[in-house]
């Protein structure tokens, strides 16, 4: 057993003999969670007997761009339609301009850089990831383009994307917004700029990145809301990205360190079933949480679990 530290998670990193000893309450150290990172296939109906969610590291959503901005548009609902039609509105009611970069540059990467630090700084556990990735975003400079909001000269907003033509694919890297009012609506309007960028390029389909499986530590619940009503559906993350690969085991002792709920995407374990769908699991203190707002097509079924530690 190793007791490791993931962005203020305590983790117990079993072996799956060790996950096997663990039924019943936990008696071990004070951690959040028990882990077994990337289970063998054999050893997945032990583990979900013993209490484990089996679910891929990362979720990588994905949907088609459509012929056009209306025919991405006609796909959603009408609420979520028009909140996409709202940011549209703001950025041209604010004067703000948006604009698409084929290319990254080391100025405007920079100024982005800029808000996206500031936007990670306000967050509960953010993750300043891109700024270590900052180097190698240059070096392919080539395959990437940004989409850009500007206020009176000074960028307000922006995502970088990932051209990947081979996979007719463009793929969200990062995405930041200062704090603006509407800071939602702003979001919507540089999506919709990508993705018209996307469609330009030839690409099919768009991916809003990749997120870990677990919506209420380093990301929140309202992520997963805001990325399902836009019309993605989450994959495991290595079927979309290779570079991405990889399960694990769950089992959650304590919600200390997340938010009450937060939401797990794992797999679908029930007799039955192949275990390629995804299950969503409601980690919550108590068990009249309403999962409504979090049902979807793409889900086999939602279930909430119990977490009193």
């Amino acid at each position: 057993m190793d007791i490791v530290d993931r962005y203020g998670l305590t983790v117990a990193e079993l072996t799956t003999e060790e996950a096997l000893d663990a039924r019943g309450p936990w008696r071990g150290p004070d951690v959040d969670l028990l882990r077994v990172v990337d289970p063998q296939p054999d050893d997945r109906a032990a583990l979900t007997e013993a209490g484990f969610a089996v679910k891929p590291g990362w979720v990588n959503w994905v949907a088609p761009l459509g012929d056009s901005e209306s025919a991405f548009l006609a796909a959603l609902g009408a609420n979520e339609r028009r909140k996409v039609r709202r940011g549209l509105d703001l950025v041209a009611s604010a004067g703000l301009s948006v604009q698409v970069r084929p290319e990254l540059d080391e100025g405007r990467l920079e100024e982005f850089l800029g808000v996206y630090e500031a936007q990670v700084a306000g967050m509960r556990n953010g993750l300043n990831l891109a700024r270590g990735e900052q180097r190698t975003l240059l070096e392919r400079s080539g395959s990437h383009l940004g989409v850009y909001a500007y206020e009176a000269g000074r960028m307000v907003g922006g995502c970088i994307c990932w051209v990947r033509a081979e996979d007719s694919l463009l793929q969200l890297r990062y995405v930041a917004t200062a704090a603006v009012d509407q800071r939602g609506a702003l979001t919507r309007a540089l999506y919709m700029a990508a993705f018209q960028a996307g469609r330009e390029l030839g690409c099919t389909r768009m991916s809003l990145g990749n997120d870990t499986s677990l919506y209420g530590h380093v990301t929140s619940p309202g992520l997963y809301e805001f990325k399902k009503r836009l019309g993605f559906t989450p994959l495991p993350s290595g079927t979309v990205d290779p570079g991405a690969r990889g399960d694990e085991a769950d089992r959650f002792v304590s919600l200390r360190a997340l938010t009450d709920p937060s939401l797990l995407l794992a797999y679908d374990a029930a007799p039955g079933t192949d275990g390629s769908r995804l299950r969503l699991h409601v980690l919550a203190s108590r068990d009249d949480v309403d999962v409504a707002p979090y049902r979807a097509d793409f889900l086999s079924g939602v279930t909430v679990t119990l977490i009193q530690a």
